[in-house]
């Protein structure tokens, strides 16, 4: 009974430690942005007078494979992000909430293209997409 206890005690000890390895390995601590150059520069909101946008763009990733695959498919997230600028409207980009729904569909327009390429591997290669400097001209 007392090599019970104390074996249940060890395990018991065993648990968060494992726990702890999981969430680490979860964590590599790998971080990389990637900014998309030259910045975006796309006329928008159809009919009438001209109008530009100009976005700076940065992607994260947490990993070095990651990075790698969209380096390597820049041209093809590029393609798809000017596409996606340039349907915008000036409802869409006057207010806060229209900018971040845009960043929403920027980030799953580049989903889209690395779960085509890689399948559900794709999808978490992509953690986060940045505005690092968003302008509108009317």
């Amino acid at each position: 009974m007392v090599f019970q206890r104390t074996l249940l005690a060890f395990l018991l000890c065993l648990l968060p430690l494992s726990g702890f390895a999981e969430d680490e390995a979860k964590d590599s601590g790998y971080i990389e942005y990637i900014e998309l150059q030259p910045p975006f520069i796309t006329n928008y909101g159809g009919v009438g007078p001209l109008k530009y946008l100009k976005a700076e763009v940065s992607i994260r990733v947490t990993s070095s494979e990651a990075e790698a695959n969209i380096k390597h498919h820049t041209p093809h997230i590029r393609n798809n992000l000017v596409m996606l600028f340039s349907r915008q409207t000036d409802e869409s980009l006057s207010t806060a909430a229209g900018r971040e729904q845009l960043r929403l569909e920027a980030m799953e327009s580049i989903r889209q293209i690395m779960v085509s390429e890689y399948g559900e591997e794709g999808f978490s290669m992509l953690d986060d997409l940045l505005f690092t400097s968003f302008v509108t001209q009317n």
